[in-house]
């Protein structure tokens, strides 16, 4: 009864660790990752201590890292892979083996013997594709260059640590004398990997679609959960890595038929899930090396970043990368992430690196993915893209489009006046800032600019000089002020009509400027309020008149666009 109540405070606290951590990254500019990770250095030994159980410290990572590397796999969609096979396997194994060659060389030089050296190599050389993800989702499209090239180099990454989970015994030199030869665990993986590939394409098709045709989800569910044990079961039978048998088992699914229905089925969970790995990670950081060699950690994480970095973005050359844009990748990708702590892991676990490296390497893969928000916040100075070199445009690059309106957002407000604008045959230019909605408005024909719209460059390259019209539908109220203001001193002859989202919102736009305001939810209001009078007893007629006239004395309340502008 008292594991039973210790293991449920202790799965409490870690719920509530990364509950409180998670939005105070947010609102400091960081991404999740950040805050589950200082959520598990808070409650691990370094910090409030709430969980001083080793063994359960250890159980908790031990899951966690399984149900990690299948959620790693199931990211390797077959569209994924047939574009990286098709595309640039080539530089992203190119980047790997240069990365993992580099590091290589460095921790011979620094005194470690090569087995160790080459461990470092590989672990390092993984980046953090839950830190790129969220990099790539607040800031570029889904499907430009950029992404594309950083998912390619993520996904090779993933796919090379398949052979290093197999060979990694080799490098056991202290397991040898204890465990005997490792060549017939790396044989056996072999073989295992063989089998797994014919028992994929084979067997596992016919089997889906009997257990799709019973028509029954948790049918479907339960044979894929079925599926994932029994690939556990094999390994652990094979005395083979877990982490190997959640990988695999991950992809076999994600390769079958109804791998896009499985991935849709665990998305709700993935951010929970990728978030307790690095609470996991987070309580075993061991500061105490920091302590002792502060100067010696700091060069260490400079030194890793700065090399990963110079060989991507040397790398982006021969890629599709617009040249301004690929410091920024390069940054994004040059700290390592959560499949090194999986390989330093292993690594201990079969003897191929001393536990004192391997706490080393910890910590200095913690901090360089510490360093990525501070490295990014000067890197986007470089990555702007200029407007006139935009290629996904619709309008000839280096060209100023010929625009009647512009639309600033393309939200629930913006993609309704954008779509009447361009039902009617007139010419409007939509600027937005969110990947997927930059995606989704070039998509349904409009020409776009991606990026910021107080940017400068980007009103002149939609055609603000010759607009008539600016409509601004900007969801964050700082940025339409601002916006409005801009406007307001470059381009006086445009008539500018705002969607505001409070009255006291409305009110500071029409100071700023607006020649219009209208209420996000105003309106609305107004058609249901006309509806319920109707319903009481009013005739349409007169509850039209009276909607008519509240909407009259709530304008009357608002101030003019006449009256002194901030």
């Amino acid at each position: 009864m008292g594991e039973t109540n210790s293991l449920l405070l202790n799965i409490f606290i870690y719920l509530l660790a990364g509950l409180l951590a998670v939005p105070s990254a947010k609102r400091l500019g960081l991404g999740p990752v950040f805050g589950y990770l200082f959520a598990g250095i808070l409650i691990g030994p370094w910090g409030l201590a709430l969980i001083r159980d080793v063994q359960h410290i250890d159980l908790f990572s031990r899951v966690a890292t399984v149900l990690l590397l299948f959620l790693v796999a199931l990211q390797a969609t077959p569209a994924r892979v047939n574009r990286l096979l098709n595309g640039a396997i080539w530089l992203g194994t190119l980047q790997f083996c240069l990365t993992a060659l580099v590091i290589t060389l460095v921790g011979m030089l620094i005194g470690h013997p090569w087995h160790h050296a080459l461990v470092a190599g590989l672990a390092l050389a993984i980046s953090s594709e839950a830190v790129a993800s969220h990099c790539f989702n607040e800031r570029y499209p889904t499907g430009s260059p950029l992404t594309e090239a950083g998912y390619q180099l993520l996904l090779t990454q993933s796919m090379a640590i398949v052979p290093v989970f197999v060979l990694l015994p080799l490098l056991g030199f202290g397991a040898a004398i204890t465990q005997g030869s490792p060549w017939p665990r790396v044989i056996m993986g072999l073989l295992f990997l063989g089998g797994f590939g014919i028992f994929g394409h084979l067997m596992l098709r016919h089997a889906f679609r009997y257990v799709v045709s019973i028509g029954l989800d948790e049918v479907f569910a339960a044979f894929a959960l079925l599926l994932t044990i029994g690939l556990l079961l094999v390994v652990r039978a094979l005395d083979l890595p877990l982490e190997l048998a959640a990988l695999l088992g991950g992809l076999l699914l994600i390769r079958s038929e109804y791998g896009s229905a499985i991935r849709i089925a665990m998305r709700p969970f993935t951010g929970l899930l990728v978030g307790m790995f690095f609470i996991s990670t987070g309580m075993q950081i061991d500061f105490a090396i920091f302590i002792r060699k502060p100067l010696e950690t700091f060069a260490l994480v400079a030194l890793l970043v700065f090399v990963k970095a110079w060989i991507v973005r040397n790398i982006l050359r021969y890629s599709k990368v617009p040249r301004q844009q690929r410091i920024w990748l390069a940054t994004v990708l040059a700290q390592s992430g959560e499949l090194a702590f999986v390989v330093i892991a292993l690594a201990i676990t079969y003897k191929a690196i001393p536990d004192k490296l391997a706490a080393q390497l910890v910590l200095v893969v913690a901090l360089s993915m510490l360093t990525t928000p501070i490295l990014l916040f000067f890197a986007a100075r470089r990555d702007t893209l200029p407007a006139r070199q935009q290629s996904d445009t619709g309008v000839v690059v280096g060209e100023i489009a010929d625009s009647q309106v512009i639309v600033a957002g393309y939200g629930r407000v913006g993609c309704v006046v954008a779509m009447m604008l361009k039902e009617n045959g007139f010419r409007a230019v939509v600027i937005d800032h969110s990947p997927d909605r930059f995606t989704a408005l070039r998509a349904a024909g409009f020409v776009g600019f991606y990026g910021d719209a107080t940017r400068p460059d980007l009103l002149d390259a939609a055609g603000a000089a010759r607009a008539a019209a600016l409509v601004i539908a900007l969801d964050d109220p700082e940025a339409a002020s601002d916006l409005l203001k801009r406007v307001r001193r470059e381009y006086p002859h445009l008539t500018v009509l705002a969607r505001a989202i409070g009255i006291s919102d409305e009110h500071q736009l029409l100071r700023d400027g607006a020649d219009r305001t209208y209420g996000e939810t105003f309106e609305t209001a107004l058609l249901i309020g006309e509806d319920v009078l109707e319903l009481v007893g009013l005739s349409p007629l007169d509850a039209q008149a009276m909607a008519e006239r509240f909407r009259d004395a709530a304008l009357d309340s608002q101030p003019t666009a006449t009256e002194p502008r901030n």
